[in-house]
């Protein structure tokens, strides 16, 4: 480390009072206390310096922003790795969320990098609506001071692919802004994308902004040698402890309580948050896919850096199971196959074909001879499945739990099992070992205000998190009332964690339960069934600060939306637009919490 003394004005950006004070602090320190010193400054470089008790405010550094709107993290690690590199490249970057200030800031920025995901049927995450909004607003400022470039991510499957990065893009041309990279939208597999895009970052940027004279403090020495955090590229290993059916021998579906092991010092969560699960897929399918096209398993096969069998691949590496688009373009090219090349024209059917199939069907349904390094080059990356976490940590300090329901299914002429809940309800045993991270939820948690009233509604495996928000409520004491609309198939087949909740209602933390069991009667009848009779009520609970909550699949979604559109028209009389626009604000202020999936 270079010695304090041989520090001046000219080797660094500080001025000679500045230096005068840096020597009077480290003078008569020891080598030893030098070096953490060291490591001190190099991590405050990585975040705010606190401010002495009593100074007058520092005048705000001219940076480059980069913001992150992300729905499941993923886009979160996008902003994070480049800020990392950039900071190491000795660039003046800071990370945060769209959401983490009002979006009015933005006509202050002059250097901007947009890094967000596109949720749902094209809406933004929700931690970027308040930006998405401002800037497509009609009065929204001019916008010709900021320099500013977008990536996107998103799945190519859906018909609004990266649609939110497409919108940031061309508002903010029109607003005046100045693009300095072309619109990078990534689709599922996207680290290559997102590592080019990185690195044409970085270098524009350097010709932009000038880096930061490192001489003092080596950025990226400070990290040296400190473990990865757990993610997505670098995940956790967990053991099963329980899997246990929680839906009779007799329910349509059969749904599994599971839990995990996990060492509360490497991984936690909050209530609301997911956990990603790397699975393997079924050797038996894999088998299938081999018999049917002819090939051997052993054959050798590269993969990124590396050379594995072919059998292998399909099983550790490759998606068997969801069937992209994209693959049955590139089989109906190869199968010449009149029917394929046909749907290949019409994006909607050919969606809905390949959501209908798994790979094996389309090809079984159009045989055609390919090698190895063929089949590998067409199939997708293996992608993990997102679940809702069932407990509080609070509770369960080193376990976490889940709510899976095994897809099991007969089309096209033969027996179906999903990829993930397959593995996870048929192929792993007790003591068995997974690898998982944690999918930061950040719009699905509770409300800082214990005292605040919580509106909970889920159909399915979507009460999942409710369970998690409850155990954590009666953890801290709070106070707050909570309803659960809860909707599923059978009353006396399907009532999942039926325990959990007279417990809670028995302890006083459940104070209204609304159930909704479209197979019991005459008419079918669901959550928003539901939410329709009991509309006064609601109106009552959402005027005394109640948080709205809905998690299940996005129909079901879309149909509460509907219901409560329809409870505010006709309980509240607002017009339409006006219903809309109270929803919208809701939304806003983080009081109406959305987590919904295929």
């Amino acid at each position: 480390m270079m010695a304090p003394t041989q520090l001046t004005a000219a080797s660094g950006p500080l001025d000679d009072r500045q230096l005068d004070t840096l020597h009077a602090a480290l003078r008569g320190l020891s080598s030893t206390q030098l070096a953490w010193a060291s490591g001190y400054l190099a991590g405050l470089c990585q975040g705010e310096i606190p401010a002495a008790p009593g100074a007058p405010e520092a005048p705000p550094v001219a940076a480059i922003s980069l913001l992150y709107g992300s729905q499941t993290g993923n886009a979160k690690a996008v902003a994070q790795r480049l800020g990392e590199r950039a900071l190491a490249e000795g660039l003046e970057v800071r990370v945060r969320s769209m959401d983490d200030s009002g979006p009015r800031r933005l006509g202050k920025e002059r250097l901007a990098l947009f890094v967000v995901s596109t949720h749902g049927e094209g809406e933004p995450p929700d931690s970027a609506r308040a930006l998405h909004a401002f800037i497509h607003d009609q009065h929204a400022p001019r916008l010709e001071q900021l320099s500013y470039a977008v990536l996107g991510l998103g799945d190519s499957s859906y018909e609004h692919f990266c649609r939110t990065a497409v919108e940031f893009d061309r508002r903010l041309a029109e607003l005046g802004a100045r693009r300095i990279l072309p619109l990078q939208c990534c689709d599922l597999d996207y680290a290559a994308e997102t590592e080019r895009w990185s690195a044409d970052v970085i270098e524009r940027l350097a010709q932009l902004a000038p880096a930061r004279p490192r001489n003092l403090v080596a950025i990226a020495g400070g990290r040296a040698g400190q473990p990865r955090a757990v993610g997505k590229d670098t995940p956790y290993t967990a053991t099963l402890l329980e899997n246990r059916r929680i839906t009779t021998r007799d329910a349509v579906a059969d749904v599994r309580h599971l839990a995990l092991s996990l060492d509360p010092s490497v991984l936690s969560y909050r209530p609301g948050d997911a956990l990603g699960v790397w699975f393997r897929n079924d050797p038996a399918l894999a088998e299938a896919v081999l018999e049917r096209l002819g090939l051997d398993g052993e054959t050798p096969v590269r993969l990124g850096e590396g050379e594995l069998g072919l059998r292998q691949a399909l099983i550790e590496r490759l998606e068997l199971t969801q069937l992209h688009p994209a693959i049955v373009r590139g089989w109906a090219e190869l199968a010449q196959a009149s029917d394929l090349l046909k749907l290949a024209d019409n994006p909607a059917a050919l969606r809905t074909y390949a959501s209908a199939r798994q790979l094996i069907d389309l090809i079984a349904a159009h045989p055609v001879r390919v090698d190895a390094e063929t089949l590998v080059g067409l199939l997708r990356p293996l992608q993990p499945r997102l679940y809702s976490i069932a407990s509080s940590q609070a509770e369960t300090e080193d376990e976490v739990h889940l709510t899976v329901s095994v897809l099991r299914y007969q089309a096209h002429g033969r027996d179906h099992l999903g990829g993930a809940s397959g593995f996870l309800g048929e192929r792993i045993g007790e003591r068995d070992s997974l690898p998982v991270y944690i999918a930061e939820n950040t719009s699905f948690h509770l409300p800082r205000d214990g005292n605040a009233p919580l509106i909970l509604i889920g159909a399915g495996t979507g009460v999942a998190p409710y369970r998690a928000f409850l155990q954590q409520r009666a953890a801290n004491g709070d106070r707050g009332r909570a309803w659960l609309v809860l909707g599923n198939r059978h009353f006396h087949r399907d009532f999942l964690y039926q325990l959990d909740w007279q417990a809670q209602r028995k302890a006083g933390l459940l104070h209204r339960v609304s159930l909704a069991f479209s197979r019991d009667g005459a008419e079918k009848r669901y959550v928003q069934h539901a939410l329709r009779e009991e509309g006064r009520e609601l109106l009552r609970w959402i005027e005394d600060g109640a948080h709205l909550y809905v998690c299940g699949a996005t129909a079901m979604g879309q149909a509460v939306h509907g219901a409560l559109l329809d409870i505010l028209t006709s309980e509240a009389g607002q017009a339409p637009e006006a219903a809309e626009q109270f929803l919208d604000t809701l939304r806003r202020e983080a009081r109406y919490h959305r987590d919904l999936y295929a």
